[in-house]
């Protein structure tokens, strides 16, 4: 197989990440190796890329020689396509942009893991191929053809429905507008996954990739070499470790063993004052503007439950332990402003965390309905668990994280 030949100018922290794409050559998405590649040999000179964004914007370049003039007319949009920003969803089998991760020559794969292992870190990048492993884990169990369901479909409000939240509840993922539940392929598999351009990848300009599928949407957003990650959605079932192909995954288990922790710090007190009424089929703030190309259906709600300011030490502590399991997946010169401005006193001055669900069950992830939140004067994120769509004995997460400031990098029409 003829290996991607990308010139990197390895140092520190970027040779690391760079070792888990083009420098190991482990490029198959949570199934093993890729195979024998047909393609061709890239020589993208990024010798003298050294900054995050010029590394970035390197690798996309280096991503794009590998495919066909077809497939680049295939995988990028122009940046003022406002509609192609809001196409991603929770979803299997919905619309998307780009080009699937099944149609890509080996060479093509191992320039998009580069790309992505750049834009995220070793956890945000494991996090990444885990969800891949995951659908391809479904598929053997069977779930293209409902699994142990049979033909019925999953059950109302999981990832295969549309049913949302149940009369007087909070919210819900939701999915594809106009009320059409139909036709959607229960299909999974990591081939399913897209890649995608809005606008043309720059250090000084206005562009937003795209790594999308069932349980995963990156969206970040670059403005002038600042990187913007939100909105982002991931999911996994199962929630907990799975094996596939001799290889252990458990994608979200650290997001959510870090939501536990905090809500299992509170006092009995705390959590009463904690709790929403109401009930949470799904997150609430899940691709409600999907193929919108406007943010005015992202409708935060009024802010509720305990104030992190008036927690102990140790409480606050818990709380930014969370904020980092999905802030810190990217990259660090984007995530470390945007971890300083959510953890910031003042920030905890204005932030509440609160849950959902069976009040009498307490905050117990093995529970359908059960349900998190942080809130802060800019960060969004949310956990949902939701009855499995494929194994139907276990929940699984739905998780979206949103910065009310800069999602698209606030280039939305409101």
């Amino acid at each position: 197989m003829q290996r991607l030949s990308v010139k990197w100018l390895c140092l520190g922290v970027s040779c690391s990440i760079l070792a888990l794409g083009a420098c190991n050559g482990d490029s198959d998405p949570g199934t093993g190796d890729p195979g024998t590649g047909d393609g061709g040999t890239t020589t993208e000179d990024c010798s003298t890329a050294t900054t995050h964004i010029e590394q970035v914007v390197c690798a996309s370049n280096a991503f794009l020689s590998t495919l066909t003039e077809a497939q680049k007319a295939s995988v990028l949009y122009a940046w003022t396509d406002q509609v192609a920003k809001t196409y991603w969803s929770n979803l299997p089998g919905v619309t998307r942009n780009g080009l699937k991760w099944g149609t890509l020559s080996a060479e093509s794969k191992e320039a998009a893991l580069t790309l992505a292992a750049l834009v995220l870190t070793p956890e945000g990048y494991a996090d990444m191929t885990g969800v891949f492993a995951a659908d391809d884990y479904l598929d053997s169990l069977g779930g293209g053809t409902g699994g142990d369901g049979g033909f019925g479909g999953p059950p109302p409000g999981s990832d295969g429905g549309f049913g949302g939240p149940p009369p007087g509840a909070d919210g819900g993922m939701g999915g594809p507008p106009g009320g059409g539940g139909g036709g959607i392929a229960l299909d999974y598999s990591s081939d399913n996954y897209i890649i995608a351009f809005i606008g043309t990848p720059s250090s000084t300009g206005s562009w937003m990739l795209q790594i999308g599928g069932h349980h995963m949407a990156y969206n970040v957003t670059y403005l002038n070499g600042t990187g913007y990650p939100t909105p982002n959605h991931i999911g996994a079932e199962p929630k907990t470790a799975f094996t596939l192909n001799g290889e252990t995954y458990a994608p979200v288990a650290d997001e959510g063993d870090a939501m536990v922790a905090l809500y299992n710090s509170l006092s009995t007190e705390q959590l009463d004052a904690a709790y929403l009424s109401g009930t949470f089929s799904d997150v609430v703030l899940g691709p409600v503007e999907f193929g919108t190309g406007s943010y005015s259906k992202v409708v935060f709600p009024a802010q509720a439950g305990v104030l992190v300011s008036t927690l102990s030490e140790s409480q606050q502590a818990l709380v930014t332990a969370a904020i980092k399991k999905w802030v810190s997946d990217f990259a660090p010169a984007v995530s470390e402003p945007l971890v300083a401005a959510y953890t910031s006193p003042d920030a905890y001055a204005h932030t509440y965390v609160a849950w959902g669900g069976t009040k009498s069950a307490g905050v117990n992830v093995d529970v359908s309905g059960t349900y998190m939140r942080i809130d802060g004067p800019r960060v969004w994120i949310e956990v949902a668990c939701q009855g499995g769509a494929v194994i139907r004995n276990q929940t699984h997460y739905h998780t979206i994280y949103r910065d009310k400031q800069t999602d698209y990098g606030n280039q939305l029409t409101p």
